[in-house]
């Protein structure tokens, strides 16, 4: 039976009345069911600590370093909690926010990652579908920069955020595989793909320029991260690789991504050009995988897409 064959099948099925209410009752229980588990979580671990965050609070620590002059690199492991990974720059434009207390600010930044799910996944019964899958919600204690930039490739691929594309490559440099889709896959990219890296380029440099000892400080701090082990056993079992080596796990799963990117190119699977992304983070801990919740609707645009595009 062919995968045509078979939607054709499932879509008779539900057309049956009663299969139908049986898939819609099944599909707001299991929704309700997510949002349950989110909550309880929350309300835990808001007795617990108030609800704070492993990477949220490294990024906080950074910008009150930053505003108070002190150095944002340190030599550490790849698990220690309020380690900087960023560039300065990130640090400069987190620095504001900062004269807020780190609780508030913390889940002000957890309700705008909730809103990103909404965006990737197309709908609130679609958000309490992705709290299931448990990444999404220890992504949602963490708060990593994983949802903004996943949000940020969706609009990328979808809408008019191919200018922003230049910006978020250089927080996550695994996210400079799209702007090659996107240029190839939508010419329309790229006038603002160009115009956005410019003016990343130019902000860039200009913050070099000022700041040349945070920079330098910056480019030690990542030469010691990747040289550190990723096999230890004090580091837990979230942290998901295929060798003993931080850099040389990173180097493969890019090579992995660029791989994957390629055939995404080549078949115009936008879907597919985001998983990579996902392949290509720096470190691929448990949390990362929360960015594949928004893979099925893109998935099924490609293929509402594929359909019109046979139908014309």
């Amino acid at each position: 039976m062919t995968t045509e064959s078979a939607e054709r099948g499932f879509a008779r099925l539900v057309q049956v009345p009663s299969v139908r209410t049986a898939l819609l009752v099944a599909g707001y229980v299991a929704a309700a069911a997510g949002f349950a588990i989110a909550a309880l979580s929350f309300m835990d671990g808001l007795r617990r600590d108030g609800g704070w965050a492993y990477d949220f609070n490294a990024y906080y620590l950074a910008g009150q370093r930053y505003l108070a002059g002190e150095p944002l690199y340190t030599a550490v492991e790849i698990n220690d909690p309020g380690a900087y990974r960023y560039l300065p720059t990130f640090a400069a434009l987190v620095a504001p926010f900062t004269v807020l207390p780190e609780s508030m600010l913390t889940w002000l930044y957890r309700a705008a990652c909730l809103l990103c799910v909404r965006y990737l996944v197309g709908s609130w019964k679609a958000v309490g579908w992705a709290l299931l899958f448990p990444p999404l919600l220890i992504e949602l204690w963490s708060l990593n920069l994983t949802l903004p930039l996943a949000a940020g490739a969706r609009w990328a691929l979808r809408g008019a955020g191919a200018a922003a594309l230049a910006a978020q490559s250089f927080v996550k440099y695994g996210s400079a595989l799209l702007i090659g889709y996107l240029w190839i896959a939508t010419p329309a990219a790229r006038r603002p793909i160009i115009l956005g890296t410019v003016a990343a380029s130019v902000a860039v440099a200009a913050h070099v320029s000022l700041d040349p000892e945070s920079w330098g400080a910056f480019v030690a701090a990542m030469l010691q991260q990747g040289a550190s082990t990723n096999d230890a056993p004090y580091i837990g079992d979230q942290l998901l690789f295929l060798v003993p080596s931080t850099l040389g796990d990173f180097l493969l799963r890019l090579a992995i991504a660029g791989v994957l990117m390629t055939i995404a190119t080549r078949q115009r699977w936008g879907w597919l050009a985001f998983a990579a992304l996902v392949v290509a983070v720096p470190t691929m801990w448990l949390a990362r995988l929360a960015a594949l919740v928004g893979v099925p609707r893109l998935y099924l645009e490609d293929r509402s897409g594929l359909r019109t595009r046979r139908l014309g």
